[in-house]
């Protein structure tokens, strides 16, 4: 993976007006670049972040900034991230044909617009451009968020939502590994309905992001953090994830013989749901399909048809009416 060009944008920030995009969900960047080190306002050491030869990391090269302001700030360290690094065993964060068109400001919040080679990035490497950009970029006194668009439009996530505004936090210990926000959706407290939340996971690309969700649905509300309101648990004790697996927008999800035991208080229809309307929560999956130790069952406990696919069933989500 090669370097983006840095395109002139000067002149054409000063006359635009900031627009405000995306409600954010996510807080101010922290006050260090990841590595422990203070904001360069504080003195501390300036870092322009690079991509490993193995593509695996982001790593930070000294850099003595010359710009005063957050916005020529911002200008001089897109111009750095696409020159090649003095390390030879480094990348630059994204290909050649890769240009910021624009870039503006909501207060401390910062919107960059890219040409639509941005699209061209996928998997390990989109991730690794993005954090290169967003670590490097949160250092500025006054840039505490990030957010990407292509063509004016935001760039969407695995639920096939607008990323949010992206601090430096969200990039783990300069690694692939990075903080996505999920819906998934829990019993309300009659155990007659459904209610949604938004989940933080650490994804680290190696492991399947369904998986992941259905281990948090399987742990229950209990183990996620600042939930509002009075959700149950919707998966039964006991009940293991034996297989998960995605092809042509069905997901195939194998459960151990407990998931069939009754959850009581909760009705039949609100369990089968919370993991289907949380799995067709991304993009790439459209429908889902269950099996029990590797076995299609023909009937969910009292008589719901359970061999079929199932989508999406918003009658459920409580307040959706």
């Amino acid at each position: 993976m090669k370097g983006f060009n840095y395109k002139n944008i000067g002149k054409k920030v000063a006359s635009m007006v900031p627009v405000l995009f995306i409600a954010i969900l996510l807080g101010a960047c922290s006050q260090n670049n990841g590595d422990g080190e203070d904001k360069e306002s504080d003195g501390a050491e300036t870092y322009i972040y690079y991509i490993n030869a193995d593509e695996t990391k982001i790593i930070g090269e000294a850099y003595e900034p010359v710009g005063t302001t957050k916005e020529e700030l911002v200008e001089e360290y897109l111009e750095a991230l696409s020159k090649e690094p003095e390390d030879y065993s480094l990348k630059k964060a994204g290909p050649d044909n890769l240009e910021a068109e624009n870039f503006s400001f909501n207060e401390n919040n910062l919107s960059i617009d890219f040409n639509s080679y941005y699209n061209d990035l996928s998997g390990i490497s989109e991730v690794l451009c993005r954090a290169s950009i967003v670590k490097t970029l949160c250092q500025i006194e006054g840039v505490d968020s990030v957010e990407f668009t292509v063509g004016g439009q935001p760039v969407m996530g695995l639920n096939d939502k607008p990323l949010r505004f992206m601090e430096s936090d969200d990039f783990i210990d300069d690694t692939s590994v990075e903080n996505v926000y999920v819906t998934v959706y829990f019993s309300n407290e009659k155990g007659t309905a459904l209610e949604s939340t938004d989940l933080k996971i650490t994804y680290e690309g190696n492991v399947p992001i369904e998986k992941l969700i259905l281990e948090r649905l399987i742990g229950g509300p209990e183990e996620v953090r600042n939930i509002k309101g009075n959700m149950l648990k919707t998966i039964p004790d006991g009940t293991e994830l034996l297989n998960v697996s995605t092809k042509d927008g069905i997901c195939y999800v194998d459960f151990n013989e407990k998931f069939l035991n009754k959850m009581e208080g909760i009705k039949d229809e609100v369990v089968i749901y919370s993991i289907v309307n949380s799995l067709v929560e991304l993009s790439t999956i459209n429908k889902v399909q269950f099996t029990i130790n590797g076995e299609i069952q023909k009937n969910y406990r009292e008589g719901i048809p359970f061999d079929g696919l199932f989508e999406r069933n918003l009658d459920l989500v409580e307040g959706s009416k």
